[in-house]
């Protein structure tokens, strides 16, 4: 089993421990590394289409990331659509709060979630 299968098979597990079907996942399809200086995405979703794209390997080297790292940004993005961001007016302007203190708290129970599972506990070690 390949790397990226392997990542795969995993994430669909966390999706079905987390209890979000409608959920999708998709490794990051970035073949050059990237240069000093750049800034650069971990991962992203769609609170549309429900699909989750997650960069698999690590930005500069190209080798494969840990799978508890790759579980841990699942856990935040799966977060964006257990609590989605809203609008906000703040200082007579409206702004898009898409990370604020519920959210955050959202994500350590997503994780905690995973690490009480039995299959996934081994990938935290």
């Amino acid at each position: 089993m390949t790397f990226t299968n392997e990542v795969i098979s995993v994430c669909e597990h966390a999706f079905w421990v987390l209890k979000t079907k409608d959920l999708k996942f998709r490794p990051m399809r970035r073949i050059k590394p990237i240069k000093k200086g750049r800034s650069f995405v971990i991962g992203r979703t769609n609170l549309r289409t429900g699909l989750i794209t997650i960069d698999v390997l690590t930005p500069k080297q190209r080798k494969p990331k840990k799978i508890s790292s790759i579980l841990r940004t699942l856990c935040h993005e799966v977060a964006h659509h257990q609590k989605p961001p809203y609008r906000q007016l703040f200082r007579f302007r409206w702004i898009n709060r898409q990370h604020y203190p519920r959210f955050y708290k959202q994500v350590s129970k997503n994780i905690d979630k995973l690490k009480a599972d039995a299959k996934l506990l081994k990938y935290f070690d």
